[in-house]
């Protein structure tokens, strides 16, 4: 049976008035079909790491993607090393929270650690410091690592953000665009994310990842705004979690 997957959900501290639950979040996965999950904390200045590992160890079918903060330097490198041997299955890079540029030389030692590690990086794509482009560096610096650009370049880079995954092989388009859907509709549930159709016909499918952003819509949401796209069968396979089986190495 085929991997079903999600490459982007948060341990929210924030979820209808409490804290989300692994329970919560697997539960809302699993309304979507989906088997495998890509876990973050929350995206806060000092987001608990420590705290992903130990609420996803006990759960092979959630992957923990550390955040961090190029901030931290050497300590910051040492502790991502520290988070693999512990279990970390990836990287995540927040520009929009710890106020950095995606290409400033002090991501360099960073996304270096990710490649010789073996992990994968997602990095969050948005305005300005996080602009889509910015992610090039990155992508031709670790040529060997799957990257995946958060929201797909939006609100404003989106044909940035292809031009990226036209440049480099590695680079990947993350479906967690549902925040943006007065773009297309009032009602997300209405929603036609036309661009994804775009980046599947310029990249073809196997080039984008379904991710929901979870819990800011539920996974389910995200999905059936896919379906409306009618990719066929084939294409929604590869994005709805084969695509991800591949970069994560996992085997179904």
């Amino acid at each position: 049976m085929a991997i079903t997957g999600d490459f982007e959900a948060y341990l929210a501290e924030d979820w209808y008035g409490r804290p989300m639950s692994v329970a919560a979040l697997l539960e809302c996965e699993a309304e979507a079909d989906i088997d495998m999950a890509v876990v973050m904390p929350d995206a806060k200045e000092d987001p608990d790491n420590d705290g992903l590992l130990k609420r996803t160890g006990d759960h092979p079918n959630l992957l923990p993607c550390v955040m961090m903060n190029p901030h931290w330097g050497d300590r910051g490198v040492s502790l991502l090393r520290d988070y693999v041997s512990r279990g970390a299955q990836g990287m995540k890079l927040m520009g929009a929270i710890h106020k950095f540029e995606v290409d400033d030389p002090m991501v360099f030692p960073f996304a270096d650690a990710a490649q010789e590690l073996g992990i994968v990086v997602s990095i969050h794509t948005g305005v300005e410091n996080c602009s889509a482009d910015r992610a090039g560096a990155i992508a031709a610096r670790i040529p060997e690592t799957a990257i995946i650009l958060d929201h797909m370049g939006f609100p404003d880079h989106f044909d940035a953000a292809l031009s990226v995954c036209l440049q480099h092989r590695n680079v990947y388009m993350g479906t967690t665009i549902l925040r943006f859907h007065k773009r297309w509709a009032d009602n997300p549930e209405e929603t036609v994310p036309v661009e994804v159709g775009t980046a599947v016909e310029r990249l073809g499918p196997e080039r984008v990842v379904f991710g929901s952003n979870l819990p800011e819509y539920r996974p389910v949401q995200v999905k059936r705004a896919i379906q409306r796209l009618h990719l066929g069968e084939d294409a929604e396979r590869l994005i709805f979690g084969e695509n991800l089986a591949r970069i994560y190495g996992l085997s179904g």
